[in-house]
């Protein structure tokens, strides 16, 4: 054996090899399982500390069973039915207005009574009197191949906001290029309102700029706005718990997903009317919704069992899609552009500089523990620096401890750059190979 072999042997070599490709090529989907875990762990930490400036402007009007059957309606609602509930949102003087639904089969059994044209007739109103009215659009053109997209009628008293989008994960574009044309996401459409009359980062020039633009990886709040506990009963709304004590338990729930808290009920972050309340008579109840509506940024969604518009939180599990847009706008309020974001990756490579950096952070661990291999192997010191060597790897704490130290300062540095962090669950777990020996051993002292 020679008195002072390799840090590694070639095999080493083609084995790390491997790894990057597995780390790259990403087989049954685990690496990026893992990078989303740990992204919904952190967001899931933090959920307690996101500004609330964005809260303050944006409000969310459902559409619930409660509503269709204290109305004795159906789904989808009549247009007759639809234009009541926003005559009454109109009386209220929102600042801008999207709808998360999509008008794109004319339900109204060939009764004029009952047609299209009563809800165009009301949308109309709000070109009017100048509040900026979307309608979620699927980017598609309508009556091509089956495609279905919003009604002409419709199409001529609003404005698109695309709903639909592929490729991007998780996350949330600001604008996509669709059959039908270049399209913003309501997020933007509304932040733009919203630049429009108040001071704020600018936002993107055109469409096509937003579309160049890497998409919003959507940082959700926890903390319910200070008014819903005016306008419903939020006792059975989970409360934040301690800083620490929280991330302990979401550490646990993300490495062990089966040890989940679904049955505490966390209320949505956004401001949240039910379109009932629309329909308050009460003087006093009239003046608290104008307070809570008036000049703000309402997104209408729906909340109905029988449809399938849901989203996945990492903080409030399922919710109606709606909140997506809701969310994703508030980040804009929040950040403007400076919004947290995926780097994007190399051209025509399937990765990007921040899957390199955590490379690097697992080449680190795994030079480490061949160093405290080579220590316990009783080998002469590597480096020139033999007393500092071998305190260092006596143990592996302070091994241990470099590696967390540098992530620690690899995640704030991207935080203060607006970037995604790296896969702090998947390396805090792998750097526990440095204490393999010590848990073998642990296991075996009764051998």
């Amino acid at each position: 054996m020679l008195s002072n072999p390799p840090l590694f042997k070639y095999r080493r070599y083609w084995l790390a090899v491997i790894i990057v490709l597995l780390a790259i090529l990403d087989p049954f989907g685990l690496a990026s399982s893992s990078d989303k875990a740990s992204a919904q762990w952190l967001n899931r930490m933090f959920a307690s500390h996101y500004p609330s400036l964005g809260q303050q402007r944006v409000a969310v009007v459902l559409i619930d069973d409660a509503y269709l059957m204290r109305n004795d309606s159906s789904w989808p609602m009549p247009y007759g039915e639809q234009s009541k509930l926003f005559k009454r949102l109109l009386a209220y003087k929102p600042g801008a207005v999207f709808v998360d639904l999509l008008y794109s089969h004319d339900h109204s059994l060939g009764d004029p009574a009952r047609g299209s044209q009563l809800l165009a007739n009301v949308f109309e109103r709000y070109q009017r009197q100048g509040i900026p009215l979307w309608l979620a659009n699927t980017g598609l053109k309508r009556a091509e191949a089956g495609q279905a997209n919003t009604l002409a009628p419709f199409m001529q008293v609003s404005r698109p906001a695309l709903v639909v989008w592929e490729g991007v994960d998780d996350k949330y574009p600001l604008a996509k290029h669709t059959q039908a044309g270049l399209m913003e996401t309501p997020a933007l459409a509304l932040y733009r309102e919203f630049c429009a009359t108040h001071e704020c980062k600018p936002p993107p020039v055109d469409a096509q700029t937003a579309a160049q633009r890497q998409p919003i990886a959507v940082q959700w709040g926890l903390k319910l706005a200070p008014e819903q506990a005016r306008i419903a009963d939020i006792r059975h709304c989970a409360a934040a718990r301690h800083f620490l004590l929280d991330g302990v338990a979401q550490l646990f729930q993300a490495v062990f997903w089966k040890l989940d808290d679904s049955a505490q009920a966390r209320c949505p972050y956004t401001l949240t009317l039910s379109a009932s309340d629309l329909e308050v008579t009460e003087p006093d109840d009239q003046a608290l919704i104008a307070e809570l509506l008036h000049d703000r940024l309402v997104l209408v969604g729906a909340n109905i069992a029988s449809t399938g518009d849901w989203v996945e939180s990492p903080v409030h599990g399922q919710l109606p899609g709606v909140y997506l847009h809701a969310m994703a706008l508030d980040n804009l309020i929040n950040s403007g552009m400076n919004y947290d974001h995926e780097p994007a990756n190399f051209p025509a490579l399937p990765f990007n500089w921040l899957d390199l950096l955590e490379l690097g952070l697992l080449a680190l661990i795994a030079v480490l523990k061949a160093l405290h291999a080579r220590r316990l192997a009783g080998h002469r010191a590597w480096s020139r620096w033999r007393r500092q060597e071998i305190w260092f790897f006596t143990s592996p704490c302070p091994s241990w401890l470099l590696v967390m130290s540098m992530l620690a300062a690899v995640s704030v540095l991207l935080s203060l750059n607006d970037i995604t962090p790296v896969n702090v669950l998947g390396i805090v777990l792998l750097s526990l190979v440095l204490f393999s020996e010590r848990i073998e051993a642990f296991f075996d002292r009764d051998r």
